[in-house]
C-alpha cells in the first residue's frame, strides 16, 4: 500500500538561475519555476539563512575566518611558517592539516583552512565551528527547519553534508523505497565542484547536470512508485559567475608598508577583503588605497544594511572591499591560483540569483532563499 505523501527537497548547491534557463533544465519534470534573490556572501552565509530563515545579521554567521588573535585556535600553526610555500600551499598538505585540526579542536561543522597563510592563522577564529544542521549549531541560537520537522511528529530524512553525492543519492533511495518517510532534505554539492572547477560550460559541466536530472528523475521515479502524491522541490543558495580577471591585490597591498597584527587584520576571500583597524589613521590610508583601485568597491554601512549583513560587533569586518563579478582574487586566503568560476559577487547580479524548481503548482515560490524555511516548515504540516 502506498504512503499517502512525500515533500522532497533537494537541495543543489550554485544550481543558478542563469544556467537553470540557459539549460531548460528539467522544465518537463519540474514546470514551476523561478529565480530566487540569494543573499551576500558564500555558503557559509547563504545556508544558514536556508536552514534557519534568517538573515546574516540574525543567525551570526558570514564568512570563515575572522580576526579575533584572543580566540585564536591556530596559534600553534606559526611554527609552520617556515615551511616553503610551494609545500605549505599545496592543497594535499592543506587537506591533511586541516582533517588534523578539526579532530584535535573537536569541530563537528565544515572546516578548510583552503589557502590561509600559516603565518596569519594565529590571528584568526572560524566561526563554522559545529554542524549547521544539527541542533545547537547556528551562533545565533536559532533552530534549524530539521527541529522544525521534528516536532511535526512525521518521519522525515536527512542527508549527510560529509558524504558525496552519490552517496546521499543512494541513502535517499533506500528510505523512498521503504516508503515511511515524508519528508526528505537531499544535499547535494557536486555542480558547486564541478563548476568551480570548469567554469560554467563545457563537457564536463554538461555531464554533471546530466548525472544530476537523472538522479531527480530516478528519485521521482522511486518515489511514485510508493506514494501516492510526490511533492519535489529542488533549490540552489546561490548561483555561479565564470571568472573573467584576477586581481593580485593582496600582493600589492604590502606597497603600504603596513603591518599584519599590528596595524591592521585582514581576511582575503575569494570575491572581497575585510578589514580590521588596530591603529589610528591606518584606516585612512587603505581607504585612499582602495579608492584608487578599479577592481571593485568599498561596501557602504547602509549597502551592508540592505543586505543583512551589518553585523553590530563589525565581527566580520569593519570595511568590506567587493570585487566586480568575474573577478577574483589569485592568490587570496581562498585560493592561490585562478579560479575557473566563483560566486559571492553583488546578489543582485544575474548570475548570483539562486533558483527554485517544483512540481507541485500550489507551492509558494519563495522569492529569496531565506525563505525557502516557510515552505519546508508549511510541508512538516500538510497531510
Amino acid at each position: 500500500m502506498k504512503t499517502e505523501s512525500i515533500d522532497l527537497f533537494v537541495f543543489a548547491d550554485a544550481l543558478g538561475w542563469a544556467q537553470v534557463k540557459r539549460r531548460g533544465f528539467m522544465v518537463d519534470l519540474l514546470p514551476h519555476r523561478g529565480p530566487c534573490d540569494t543573499i551576500f556572501g558564500y555558503s557559509s552565509t547563504c545556508d544558514p539563512s536556508i536552514l534557519t530563515g534568517k538573515m546574516p545579521a540574525e543567525h551570526g554567521h558570514f564568512s570563515c575566518f575572522v580576526y579575533d588573535p584572543a580566540h585564536s585556535p591556530f596559534r600553534w600553526t606559526r611554527w609552520l611558517g617556515w615551511l616553503p610555500e610551494i609545500v605549505a600551499g599545496h592543497h594535499r598538505v592543506r587537506n591533511r592539516v586541516s582533517r588534523w585540526c578539526a579532530r584535535r579542536l573537536g569541530y563537528t561543522g565544515y572546516f578548510q583552512l583552503y589557502s590561509v597563510p600559516f603565518n596569519r592563522l594565529p590571528w584568526l577564529d572560524y566561526t563554522e565551528k559545529r554542524d549547521l544542521y544539527a541542533g545547537g549549531g547556528i551562533l545565533g541560537g536559532q533552530e534549524v527547519i530539521f527541529d522544525v520537522w521534528q516536532r511535526s511528529g512525521r518521519p522525515w530524512f536527512r542527508s549527510d553534508w560529509r558524504l558525496d553525492d552519490e552517496a546521499n543519492v543512494t541513502a535517499l533511495k533506500a528510505q523512498l523505497a521503504a516508503g515511511k518517510i515524508r519528508l526528505a532534505y537531499l544535499f547535494t554539492a557536486g555542480l558547486d565542484a564541478t563548476m568551480h572547477a570548469h567554469t560554467t560550460t563545457g563537457p564536463a559541466v554538461d555531464a554533471a547536470f546530466a548525472r544530476f536530472g537523472r538522479w531527480l528523475e530516478e528519485i521521482h521515479a522511486l518515489a511514485a512508485a510508493n506514494y501516492r502524491e510526490v511533492r519535489l522541490h529542488v533549490f540552489s543558495d546561490h548561483g555561479m559567475t565564470d571568472t573573467r580577471a584576477t586581481s593580485t591585490m593582496m600582493h600589492e597591498f604590502e606597497s603600504l608598508g603596513l603591518v599584519y597584527g599590528r596595524d591592521y587584520g585582514a581576511v582575503w576571500d575569494s570575491t572581497m577583503v575585510r578589514f580590521w583597524f588596530l591603529r589610528e589613521g591606518v584606516r585612512v590610508r587603505v581607504e585612499q588605497w582602495l579608492s584608487d583601485r578599479n577592481e571593485g568597491r568599498i561596501l557602504t554601512a547602509a549597502q551592508l544594511a540592505a543586505w543583512g549583513c551589518l553585523f553590530a560587533d563589525r565581527r566580520y569586518g569593519e570595511l568590506l572591499y567587493l570585487l566586480e563579478p568575474g573577478t577574483i582574487f589569485a592568490p587570496s586566503f581562498m585560493n592561490q591560483r585562478r579560479v575557473p568560476a566563483m560566486h559571492g559577487f553583488d546578489p543582485a547580479h544575474p548570475d548570483s540569483a539562486a533558483c527554485w524548481l517544483t512540481n507541485y503548482p500550489s507551492a509558494v515560490r519563495p522569492a529569496r532563499i531565506e525563505r525557502i524555511f516557510d515552505v519546508m516548515a508549511a510541508a512538516a504540516g500538510r497531510g
